[in-house]
């Protein structure tokens, strides 16, 4: 490259005081550092990055994710592993994808986890995908859970971590939040097979069966283009290598890294020769703190920076990295990988996947299914009814006549001709409900449904009171004589 890089490190324990004590014993030592490589921890990345912007000089990380890292907030920071928020385009994607248009979210109530839902929940309204519960928590998810279940969420998004995820698996186990009527999508950044601790609140064998189905996204810790890189060799060359060196250990972030590695070595030769176009007599060891052409010279190399990484394509929008997100579902005890999602096209594709989704049974509903059928009285059933009802208000008809035009017969007299008339009527009133209650769309308009409705409540009532009554009263005069 034409240029000799001194690497200085410091290992800071993931601790902010051992963090800055190193960065500040590194800035008032010689050499010059030309850019900040690192850190991989929050709470030591966010005051280093701090701190650093006031020297003007530029940091690069590989491995922090946390999205409080803006473009606003550290104008000098960047990043060649994607933020947390780069976890829900493959998400919106996914519930795009399936037709899923109604859903739940559920996340831990820390900075980390509510940035990403804040931008979520955006994210799904710009896609006109309906929201119908968001539940947060912090010291326990039975009440969360309690929630997303009254209310019939069927897709649930979820952001928190491992320890959390445990838990709430248990749970949801418990509440039946599982299955094949339920799909969780999550975020899947945690260590390998972080569902077998011995920490879990259940049996495994609960905890797997609550987790079978579920979706997650993850980083993609190699591209699975089969491409020279930049620096001459392929991701599975690359792979290889990593694997020979490393050891017992690994890390998700190896990947990421070494592309790191590779834009500080292209940004320094990008400044190198800027340096030399602007002050002949100038080069990279001339470098100073606080000085606003190094830092403008540092900033215009990395948002220029274009390569093909091992990683895929290292480029940086708003000093943040778009790279492959990768899709995983938990099927039969273990994580598979079900497809990639390019941060850079907007493309999701499922195509690339070691196993049937949802083991080749189709997805599940977002919502519980409604069908409305209309049901009608078989036209012929009710001819017969009404007709018989019809003879028998014709009979009554009779009845009623005779009852009243002979009313003064002997045998008529002697049978209380005035409660028969009350029982013919009664009857007659009763066979008319039978008519109105075999009505239904099929034979009658919207507009007169609330008239047959009242008559057929009124007519039954009336008709069975008049006739039941008049019938009791007639039996009780017959017992009153026969025990007087």
């Amino acid at each position: 490259m034409g240029t000799n890089m001194d690497n200085i490190s410091r290992v800071l324990q993931c601790s902010a005081a051992v963090g800055m004590k190193a960065f500040f014993d590194m800035m008032h030592n010689g050499p010059h550092k030309v850019i900040l490589f690192g850190g991989a921890c929050t709470q030591v990345t966010d005051p280093i990055a701090k701190a650093s912007k006031h020297w003007r000089l530029t940091q690069l990380s590989y491995a922090d994710t946390h999205p409080m890292f803006t473009t606003n907030s550290f104008p000098n920071f960047f990043r060649v592993v994607p933020s947390e928020n780069a976890l829900n385009a493959p998400r919106v994607a996914l519930l795009l994808h399936f037709n899923w248009t109604r859903v739940g979210t559920i996340y831990q109530n820390e900075p980390r986890y509510a940035l990403v839902h804040n931008r979520l929940v955006a994210d799904l309204d710009e896609s006109k995908i309906e929201l119908v519960e968001t539940q947060s928590f912090a010291t326990e998810v039975r009440t969360a859970l309690e929630k997303l279940k009254e209310r019939d969420v069927r897709i649930l998004l979820g952001n928190f971590n491992e320890v959390w995820a445990r838990k709430i698996f248990c749970e949801a186990y418990r509440f039946g939040l599982y299955g094949r009527k339920y799909q969780w999508v999550i975020i899947g950044t945690y260590t390998r097979e972080w569902w077998l601790s011995t920490n879990s609140e259940c049996d495994p064998a609960e905890l797997s069966k609550a987790l079978q189905g579920v979706i997650l996204t993850d980083l993609l810790p190699l591209t699975t283009e089969e491409q020279h890189t930049t620096s001459g060799i392929t991701p599975d060359q690359y792979e290889e290598e990593y694997n020979s060196r490393r050891g017992g250990e690994y890390s998700r972030f190896h990947g990421y890294t070494y592309d790191g590695i590779w834009t500080v070595a292209l940004a320094v030769k990008h400044v190198a020769r800027r340096i030399r176009h602007i002050h002949r007599n100038q080069t990279i060891s001339d470098f100073r703190y606080r000085d606003a052409l190094w830092e403008r010279l540092f900033l215009e190399a990395l948002r220029n920076t274009s390569f093909d990484g091992v990683t895929g394509p290292v480029r940086f929008y708003d000093n943040e990295r778009k790279a492959y997100i990768l899709l995983k579902q938990f099927l039969d005890g273990r994580e598979v990988n079900i497809g990639e999602y390019d941060s850079i096209t907007g493309i999701l594709d499922l195509t690339r996947r070691e196993a049937s989704l949802w083991n080749g049974k189709p997805p599940p509903k977002d919502r519980t299914v409604r069908i409305i059928e209309h049901s009608t009285v078989d036209i012929t059933l009710y001819a017969v009814l009404a007709s018989a009802a019809s003879v028998g208000i014709v009979l009554a008809s009779i009845f009623l006549a005779i009852n009243i035009r002979y009313r003064n017969q002997r045998y008529i007299k002697m049978s209380s001709p005035h409660l028969n008339n009350l029982i013919i009527i009664g009857c007659m009133l009763t066979y008319s409900s039978v008519i109105f209650l075999g009505l239904d769309s099929q034979l009658s308009s919207v507009a007169a449904f609330p008239y047959i409705c009242t008559a057929r409540a009124w007519l039954l009532m009336a008709g069975f009171s008049l006739a039941f009554g008049s019938m009791f009263s007639k039996t009780w005069r017959v017992h009153s004589i026969f025990t007087d």
